[in-house]
């Protein structure tokens, strides 16, 4: 990549930066959640509309490698953020409930998901496909729309930021298998697809475990070296933030989940209050443009030839299996309706994690057309809808405690 390439995607970066925050205040004047603002910010200005116009012989807007990093260093920024207001004391908590909703929110999509393929007449390998995209819960979008309400430290933000990071390992392992059954062309046993998610479970327990009790002690240290004017904490933070995200990795495990894992471990620390200060600044750079590029995934001219009853049945099946198999079991746990449905809600996302395991059947040539085109679309419409169901839950609540008071 040469220096001219370079600078012009510096200024494509800063550009949709501006869009995607401006598109946001719009949103938030208008009372719609500000998360819709960059994701429609890649659908307007994305390569298949505006971005792809030829100006002087060039696209408006150049999608390169250099836009695809910044958007994943927003990715795994946004996870180390949550992390950040997530302790493992929190995560022992609300471990039984994150753990069931996790798994029951993994179960039942797949399976909604593997069904629905096959009686619309696609192969199992379509099935297995489709159905892992269905599992995977895109913890970033529920998480910025809790974050704008204020709601991060909620019990229903704690148990949808335990489930969704479990929820991601499991999919991950999910998404294993899938690839060595394409691949290998084997059978595999019930007892296999266990092994590998047990397995995958155990490892990312174990870190999280020595973590917690080493990194604190870590930043003591990095904090002993520092002077007045020095910002080592800080620097130590985002080593260990994206040294984890790249060690999580090659474990095979999501580099989302280890930079959720770095955080996590870092909100026990004395430092904590500088680190989320720092955090809270740099990710004004990076996160905007991830929800951008997950917009930029929209096609809007393959939607014109779509099969829309596939969409229509995957998207009822996503909204609706998430619902029940995550929603249900935190009512359960927490004896509360509201939190159950705000659970729910918060877990119907579906994002990056789908997006990896869609592109395993388009790369082996497995996914025809029509049914990645529906995949994206479910992706985007779930992404689209926790906001707004979350945002008007809150508000009916605040409404009931003001008419309350009006009363009494």
């Amino acid at each position: 990549m040469d220096q001219a390439t370079i600078f012009t995607s510096v200024v494509n970066i800063c550009l949709l930066i501006a869009l995607a925050e401006i598109a946001s205040s719009i949103n938030a004047r208008l009372n719609i959640p500000r998360i819709i603002g960059p994701l429609a910010t890649g659908i307007i200005f994305g390569p298949k509309l505006l971005g792809g116009l030829s100006v002087f012989g060039h696209p408006l807007i150049e999608y390169n490698e250099l836009v695809y990093v910044f958007a994943e260093v927003g990715a795994v920024l946004l996870l180390f953020g949550a992390g950040l207001h997530f302790t493992f004391t929190d995560l022992k908590q609300s471990g039984i409930t994150s753990v069931t909703v996790a798994v029951m929110g993994v179960i039942i999509p797949y399976g909604l998901g593997l069904a629905a393929s096959i009686i619309l007449g696609y192969d199992w390998y379509v099935g297995m496909i489709i159905g892992g995209t269905m599992a995977a819960t895109s913890i970033a979008i529920s998480l910025k729309s809790l974050d704008e309400l204020g709601k991060l430290g909620s019990q229903e933000a704690k148990i949808i930021i335990g489930a969704a990071v479990i929820d991601d390992v499991l999919a991950l392992s999910l998404a294993s298998v899938i690839l060595t059954v394409i691949v290998t062309n084997a059978q595999m046993t019930i007892t296999g697809i266990m092994f590998s998610l047990t397995r995958t479970l155990i490892v990312w327990l174990v870190l999280t475990i020595v973590s917690v009790q080493a990194i604190p002690r870590f930043l003591d240290w990095i904090n002993k070296l520092k002077d007045r004017s020095g910002h080592l904490i800080e620097a130590a933070a985002i080593l260990v933030c994206f040294g984890y995200a790249a060690f999580s990795g090659n474990l095979g495990i999501s580099p989302f989940v280890g930079a959720f894992i770095a955080g996590m471990a870092m909100a026990d620390s004395l430092h904590i209050d500088m680190i989320r200060e720092f955090i809270l600044k740099i990710e004004i750079i990076f996160v905007p443009l991830f929800f951008v590029v997950m917009g930029t995934s929209v096609d809007p001219n393959a939607i014109l030839h779509a099969n829309f009853l596939l969409i229509l049945v995957l998207g009822v099946i996503a909204v609706l299996s998430k619902l029940v198999g995550c929603g249900v079991p935190a009512a359960w746990f927490t004896k509360d309706r509201t939190c159950g449905l705000r659970v729910g809600y918060g877990m119907i996302s579906r994002g990056e994690i789908g997006l990896v395991i869609a592109s395993i059947g388009v790369t082996y040539n497995i996914l025809p057309s029509e049914v990645y085109t529906a995949i994206i679309l479910m992706i985007f419409i779930t992404s689209l809808v926790p906001p707004f169901l979350l945002k008007r839950s809150y508000k009916e609540d605040e409404k009931s405690v003001i008419e309350l008071t009006v009363e009494i």
